[in-house]
């Protein structure tokens, strides 16, 4: 099976998993799970404290950072678990780790594990191999406001193997110097849209306003950078890599 098929799987796996702990986690998994009825930023409080008692091993899928105090929460949590040892892995989509509030907060902690995956929507966190704490990802809805930590072994199990097969699988972050932002970092944008949409070098190069030698040196570096043979392979790195967004605020 090749990797795009096994990631569509995998997001396609996830996604039945993450149905399932939400509509069943008041009544299959009642008797497993522990609710706390509270909302906004009480509830990553509460995943925080959860988390911080991992002695071994965590992994971590988080769709979105929602501001500055949830990524400093988040990127304490994980400083502390780098301080006991305990190894972290998280999965992110790719807009999450290029925001700014990423880069000030999480992307400072030593020692974190992080690759990226599109198919990221729900936060889920497996402690140990042995339990899932899963805030509600739909905060408008009855009871929404909540996070349960799931100790049944079966779905812990499930879902820390998928949470595994999905580590496998994804990327890691691909953020090359020149493609931190700046006015080159949009030129670099530009080039890179050119070459997906199949423009010849003398073309892209007029309508940007550059040499064709620069326009080159300019593919020359992506391709370098991205660690690639062909400009189609480069096209499709960027858009995974998210390189191909908007700079982080």
């Amino acid at each position: 099976m090749g990797s795009d098929n096994l990631e569509e799987t995998l997001g396609q796996a996830l996604r039945l998993l993450e149905s399932a702990v939400h509509h069943h986690r008041r009544s299959v998994l009642a008797s497993a799970s522990a609710e706390l009825p509270v909302d906004g930023e009480a509830v990553a409080g509460w995943v925080a404290r959860l988390v911080l008692r991992a002695e071994r091993d965590v992994i971590w899928s988080l769709p979105e950072v929602t501001g500055e105090d949830h990524a400093r929460l988040v990127g304490q949590t994980l400083a502390q678990l780098a301080g006991k040892g305990v190894r972290t892995r998280m999965l992110c989509p790719p807009a999450v780790i290029r925001g700014g509030t990423w880069q000030r907060s999480v992307g400072t902690v030593a020692r974190l594990e992080v690759r990226v995956f599109e198919g990221v929507r729900q936060e889920l966190v497996v402690v140990d191999g042995a339990a899932v704490i899963a805030p509600d990802a739909s905060p408008g809805e009855p009871g929404g406001s909540r996070a349960s930590m799931i100790q049944n072994s079966t779905v812990a199990d499930m879902l820390h193997q998928l949470l595994c097969g999905m580590w496998d699988t994804a990327q890691r972050p691909m953020r090359p110097l020149s493609f931190e932002g700046g006015a080159r970092g949009r030129v670099l944008r530009e080039v890179l849209t050119l070459m997906a949409e199949g423009y010849k070098d003398d073309a892209a190069a007029r309508k940007l306003g550059l040499s064709v030698r620069t326009y080159r040196r300019y593919v020359a570096d992506i391709m370098r950078d991205l660690q690639v043979e062909s400009r189609f392979q480069a096209g499709v790195r960027a858009v995974r890599a998210g390189l191909m967004e908007s700079d982080p605020e």
